[in-house]
């Protein structure tokens, strides 16, 4: 008979590997024991080696929400005959490394269960078991025990303790096991009056005056063309009838929503197929236990109103339900849900009823809501496939913060805070590199508090002692208060964009990074965006800037990002110089309207003045494409005018036309793009169909791109502008002869940076340990 102990690391806690290791050893008559401790799991086995062996051989193999990073295995004396295997409680006493567990959508058995009516939980609103349910969203602390989850304060009835108990059971050591006798329960509202103390849900309901049927009720509001605030398992939604015009039009209006697309929930695959083109891999990732929203390409003759729902563009954002709530409201319905979260424009995702009566009185009608507490809220994650592959938009619900990566060692612990916009962080310790859900953009004070929060939250879990940072160069950036005076370090924003896609695909050769976005404060303190930076591995902590686009004006700064009309009038400034005056478009005439004749002169006086800021982001120059075009002249949310375009360029593939490139030059490592901007007033002028010269752009600018990258080998593009799937895969087309890496599983848009700085961090701390 022999002994061992193992330690394991990796996404073992709140996903059923307690109970598959108890199976496996009792399959093999081992004893001893699992538990869950700060680090992992732990596990003492017991036997003769052949069982010990196969033992072995199957831990290998576990459940699939389960992912083992690390096995250690020491064998030790047998001072101790056990006589059997059993499930110990939790280990609390040592440093904390394990992983937050991910939240998972509910699985088939789950939903077999909640539809049958002679299982107990038939109909039950919060079934779950070991393979699904929320994690992430409940927990206060390691480890994932049910005491230090929203769970707490359900106590198990004796059937539900049973099978948790219950080797056989799938609800074995589940720590969210319930009951409708034990358990959560749901609750619908159409008062949102409530003015006392800010309360928990769990708190706040029995103040509340609340119907009899609650999902009954909530869906017959629904069929009555009402808007809902819906609680999920990461925070509230609003949710209406796709198909209701009137409804959706509402929502806008209440929401200040005017043109920012919504997605849908649909009941099932077979209705996200009547709508969307999805290819296998979209509905693979539909039906997954992330269920994230999948951006596909919407079909055109549907009785959905995409003119409301997805004004313009060609994509649409298809969400399968994945919490049984979901699929009890469309037991009862045959239309799909707009499904938006419920939040003020750029305000974090709400996650209790005291925020929805202080910020939607007068948005929603009704709130189906419940009585345990969400303590982490967390958005849906937001997926695209291009080019067969994924590509995350948005790494939130579903996903864990625990990041694979392969860089030098280092034993400092650091944390890197991303950027201002689409926030996340990334926390070093142990070893491991944790990277926060998508917590949006930090422009106002309800953001930046979710955003210390979530930062608590991490630090507090692992109990980690940081002391070294990492930050965006720009100097008005909102966490910037969080920095210490000493060991800060600094990095440049398209640099963190480039090693973000570097850390991730492992790239150890030197390499042109392609960056293109719409904001980033640039090494000059102008705002860069258009960028060729050179990587070259035996000079880790640099870059060199080997080409750029030529800058222009923000005339009146910031002003110009929204009302980008202003952009457009500086893009005739730069190409006609001043014979814009002999010009004529739509923009023009605009402006003329807005500001008065003189409006113009004074744009051009202020385009003359050299104390402007400039800018050469590509971002922007998608927004003067867009305004040139007539598409939008003021946007209502970030990236539309680039939208609109890639929408009009993919319609233009769709209808087999050629694209053509507009003209451009190159001296002196600046790309001179007036040119293009003549001759797509030109091709206006001429009356060529605006979805031609979409196109013709974006092949223009991945043309740019071949002309800069011809002498490089390795090719790594980066930033939001590589979210446009029609830029993309021109500029893979083009480069099909180069070594050509994409971001899939880190975000190429802000989300990647804290992934980008925290490498650079590992980077710096492992040279300067050497």
């Amino acid at each position: 008979m022999q002994t061992y102990i193992l330690n394991l690391t990796g996404t073992i806690q709140g996903v059923g590997f307690r109970p598959f290791v108890y199976k496996i050893a009792t399959k093999y008559f081992l004893k001893g024991y699992v538990l869950n401790n700060n680090q992992g799991v732990k596990i003492l086995i017991q036997g003769n080696q052949e069982s010990i062996q196969n033992f072995l051989k199957e831990l290998k193999n576990p459940p699939s929400a389960a992912k083992i990073t690390s096995i250690t295995k020491k064998k030790i004396p047998n001072k101790k005959i056990f006589s059997n295997f059993e499930i110990q409680k939790s280990q609390t006493h040592s440093i904390k490394t394990a992983t937050i567990p991910a939240d998972l959508a509910l699985c088939q058995e789950c939903i077999n269960e909640l539809f049958n009516p002679k299982d107990r939980r038939f109909l039950y609103p919060f079934i779950s078991c070991t393979n699904c349910g929320g994690r992430y969203s409940l927990i206060h602390s390691l480890p994932y025990d049910r005491q230090n989850t929203a769970m707490a304060n359900f106590k198990m009835c004796e059937i539900c303790q049973q099978e948790y108990t219950n080797s056989n059971s799938r609800r074995f050591h589940s720590e969210i096991n319930c009951c409708p006798n034990c358990g959560p329960q749901v609750f619908f509202t159409t008062h949102l009056n409530y003015n006392d103390k800010p309360l928990l849900d769990s708190q706040i309901i029995p103040f509340l005056k609340t119907t009899p049927n609650p999902i009954k009720n909530a869906i017959t509001a629904l069929k009555n063309g009402k808007i809902l605030a819906l609680k999920g398992i990461g925070g509230y939604a609003l949710i209406c009838d796709a198909t209701n015009q009137e409804s959706i039009q509402i929502l806008r209006d209440r929401k200040n929503r005017p043109k920012k697309p919504f997605a849908i929930m649909c009941k099932d695959l077979k209705m996200a197929i009547s709508f969307a083109s999805l290819n296998k891999k979209e509905k693979d990732l539909l039906t997954s236990q992330i269920a994230p929203i999948v951006l596909s390409y919407a079909k055109t003759k549907t009785k959905l109103p995409l003119h409301l729902i997805a004004p313009n563009l060609a994509t649409l954002g298809i969400i399968l339900p994945y919490a049984p709530l979901h699929y009890l409201i469309f037991n009862e319905i045959e239309f799909p849900l707009i499904f938006t979260s419920a939040n003020i424009s750029g305000e974090p995702i709400i996650k209790d009823f005291y925020t929805i009566t202080q910020k939607l009185q007068g948005i929603c009608d009704g709130v189906l809501l419940y009585n345990r507490d969400i303590f982490n809220p967390i958005d849906d994650s937001l997926i695209r496939i291009l080019n067969k592959k994924t590509q995350i938009l948005r790494r939130a619900r579903g996903y864990l913060s625990d990041i694979p990566f392969s860089a030098p060692h280092t034993q400092k612990n650091f944390i890197a805070l991303g950027a201002q916009q689409k926030s996340t962080f990334c926390l070093k310790f142990h070893n491991k590199l944790l990277l926060s859900p998508h917590l949006g953009d930090l422009n106002n004070l309800e953001s930046f508090l979710n955003f210390k929060q979530n930062l608590n939250l991490f630090t507090q879990q692992y109990q980690a002692k940081i002391d070294t940072f990492c930050a965006d160069l720009h100097p008005n950036y909102a966490y910037k208060e969080l920095l210490p005076s000493k060991n800060t370090h600094f990095i440049q924003h398209h640099f963190a964009h480039l090693l973000s896609n570097i850390a991730e695909n492992r790239i150890s050769s030197e390499v042109l990074g392609v960056i293109f976005d719409g904001t980033g404060y640039g090494l000059d303190g102008n705002i860069w965006g258009g960028e060729f930076l050179f990587y070259n591995p035996k000079k880790p902590l640099t870059f060199q800037r080997i080409a750029s686009f030529a800058p222009f004006y923000l005339l009146g700064g910031e002003v110009a990002i929204k009302d980008i009309r202003r952009l457009g009038i500086e893009a005739l400034f730069v190409a006609f110089k001043e014979h814009y005056k002999t010009l004529k478009l739509p923009l023009l005439e605009s402006l003329k309207k807005d500001y008065g004749k003189d409006i113009l002169t004074f744009f051009y006086k202020q385009h003359q003045n050299t104390q402007n800021y400039t800018c050469n982001s590509v971002g922007r120059i998608f927004d003067m494409v867009a305004s040139l075009c007539n598409l939008t002249q003021k946007t209502s949310y970030e990236g539309e005018g680039g939208m609109l375009l890639e929408s009009l360029a993919y319609k233009a593939q769709k209808n087999k036309i050629q694209a053509i490139s507009y003209s451009f030059a190159i001296k002196k490592n600046i790309i001179l793009w007036d040119t293009m901007i003549q001759e797509i007033y030109y091709d206006l002028q001429n009356h060529i169909p605006i979805e031609n010269i979409a196109l013709n752009f974006h092949f223009t600018l991945a043309n740019i791109i071949k002309h800069i990258a011809n002498q490089y080998e390795t090719i790594a593009l980066s930033g939001g502008c590589f979210q446009n799937a029609v830029l993309t895969q021109l500029t893979l087309q083009i480069l099909k002869n180069k070594k050509v890496f994409l971001n899939q599983e880190i975000p190429c848009n802000d989300g990647g940076i804290s992934f980008g700085q925290a490498y650079y961090m590992q980077l710096k701390t492992s040279k300067e340990s050497c």
